[in-house]
């Protein structure tokens, strides 16, 4: 299975990660654009070509700004599945963060990315697949809300019903 191709963007901010990058400063610049954005315009523009929108330019400098405070990279799932690696055995205690991370619209996204990228970067081995939040981020706003649901399944999804729960929540007509 091949790689997905990612955005030079997303090449480039993971390039910066490499502990021999001698560019690796700028990712202090990106972690500063988490309250300030236009700290991530010098990186993050170049990448965006001719007159991005302010939509396009917000979300890129979210992703940059995100990626500097957990730059550990991971090549498949998305944020539903990233989540639930995170919370472990522990998954009702992230739903409710979870399920505002779902609800939110597109001006409470950055604050509750940061929280949910946060509580990521406090397990070692969980990495987020940066390319999958880039598309997810661009297509948030859609009127189906297929990233939302994708995302649910992917936090979700993955748990069965024990048989004893499944009896309870049957209905037995006699």
């Amino acid at each position: 299975m091949s790689e997905q191709k990612k955005h030079p963007l997303i090449t480039r901010l993971e390039a910066l990660a490499d502990e021999n990058s001698p560019d690796r400063g700028k990712l202090a610049a990106l972690r500063r654009a988490l309250q300030d954005p236009f700290e991530s315009y010098p990186i993050v523009l170049p990448y965006l070509g001719e007159n991005p929108s302010d939509k396009m330019l917000d979300t890129y400098a979210l992703l940059a700004a995100l990626f500097a405070s957990h730059p550990k990279a991971g090549n498949s799932g998305n944020m539903g599945d990233h989540m639930r690696m995170a919370a472990g055995k522990r998954i009702e205690a992230t739903e409710r963060r979870f399920a505002n991370l779902l609800r939110a619209d597109r001006e409470d996204l950055p604050f509750l990315l940061r929280q949910a990228v946060g509580f990521i970067r406090s397990k070692d081995n969980v990495f987020i697949n940066w390319e999958q939040l880039r598309k997810d981020l661009l297509a948030w706003e859609h009127p189906d809300q297929y990233v939302q649901k994708k995302w649910a399944r992917g936090f979700w999804g993955h748990q069965s019903v024990s048989p004893t729960e499944n009896n309870q929540t049957t209905d037995k007509k006699e």
